[in-house]
């Protein structure tokens, strides 16, 4: 499944860019091992890892659901090509700060974005926060078996928003 998308505040959203069972020992580690599905495709520059690592420290994503941590980490789109998102499903929860109160959450699932335009990014981030109050979306993207299963809940949350 390939979802492209032309600069036009439309996302791509595609198996290439779901990493699972990542092996990280800090937030900062598994931004970068997800970033570079990223990098392979070329739709963001060679500077968006440390963007989005520094922008965490600075500003912190990290949302604590009932059953799983989830990150959001995002940067400022002069670092993107094209509009994108990844998901990263970590093997063990890492540590980011809470976007409220920075006190630590353990993450299991990061949803990174990769956005063009400022309008899109609004957009992207209700239908992530739609996503992230569906308990069972976000066990069923934690426990799929292969990117295949993540692909079909992540298609059923954002299809208006694919091109």
């Amino acid at each position: 499944m390939k979802n492209e998308a032309k600069d036009n505040g439309r996302l791509i959203i595609e198996e290439d860019l779901i990493e699972r069972n990542i092996d990280a020992d800090d937030f900062a580690e598994a931004i970068t091992v997800l970033s570079r599905n990223f990098l392979r495709k070329n739709y963001v520059k060679r500077t968006f890892p440390d963007a989005l690592i520094e922008r965490e420290k600075t500003f912190p994503t990290g949302l604590e659901t009932n059953r799983l941590g989830i990150a959001i980490p995002h940067t400022d789109p002069k670092h993107v090509i094209k509009g994108s998102l990844g998901i990263g499903i970590l093997k063990n929860p890492v540590t980011f700060q809470a976007m409220d109160t920075k006190k630590d959450v353990p993450v299991s699932i990061i949803f990174m974005l990769a956005i063009t335009h400022p309008a899109s990014q609004l957009k992207t981030l209700q239908k992530i926060m739609e996503l992230i109050r569906d308990e069972q979306a976000l066990l069923d993207i934690k426990n799929a078996k292969n990117k295949s299963g993540v692909m079909m809940v992540i298609d059923s949350f954002f299809g208006d928003l694919l091109e």
